[in-house]
């Protein structure tokens, strides 16, 4: 049960966690490599190709698949509220670099360390994020789970750049749950109850 902001603090959570632990040094980057959020727009053909480094492009957004009919959500001052939206954000880990070798170098290094990364944990998301450091509960978990595409359905991904195929791993974080803070209708509660008994036509 995250805020709305969920979204962009998950991919900015695991890009800083990949920050700290990445080899420079070994991987032969520059000083400063990139670890960004990206968006396929801006692999497109014609704009300046990007700068070294890593880049987490979100493609596709999906709605969780179950359960979809959550119950209200009760906040920790006991209020109800609408049932959170279950989302599932699918990724693509792209690196860049300037020869095809350290590019191959990069990717694995970045596909080893994504599969043994922990779960992430609400207070680990918040930790890692830019701005509002409580979008997550500390409680909530998300797990990054490789999620590679098909053949067709990663050229189809590629088609829409128009900017050249290049290797890299999809990944799917499932089930992050949007909270809606619309408070949820409750009737009033019952403090009587008569059922007629004797009564001529049932109850009073």
């Amino acid at each position: 049960m995250a805020q709305y902001a969920a979204i962009r603090a998950v991919g900015e959570s695991v890009l800083e966690l990949m920050r700290e632990a990445c080899p420079v040094a070994d991987l032969q980057l520059g000083a400063s490599p990139k670890f960004d959020l990206a968006s396929l727009g801006s692999l497109t053909e014609g704009q300046a190709a990007p700068a070294e480094g890593f880049y987490l492009i979100l493609w596709r957004v999906g709605i969780g698949g179950s359960p979809r009919n959550l119950p209200p959500r009760r906040a920790r001052d006991g209020k109800l509220y609408k049932p959170s939206l279950p989302v599932d954000l699918y990724f693509l880990m792209l690196p860049i670099a300037a020869s095809a070798d350290k590019q191959a170098q990069m990717l694995g290094w970045a596909m080893a360390f994504l599969h043994q990364m922990p779960v992430l944990s609400g207070e680990v998301i918040n930790r890692y994020t830019k701005g509002s450091p409580s979008v997550f509960q500390p409680e909530e978990t998300v797990e990054l789970i490789a999620d590679p595409l098909g053949t067709a359905d990663y050229l189809s991904l590629w088609d829409r750049v128009k900017g050249g195929l290049q290797a890299g791993m999809t990944y799917v974080a499932r089930m992050v749950l949007l909270d809606i803070d619309q408070p949820e209708p409750t009737g009033a509660p019952v403090i009587e109850r008569r059922f007629g008994v004797g009564t001529p036509g049932g109850l009073a």
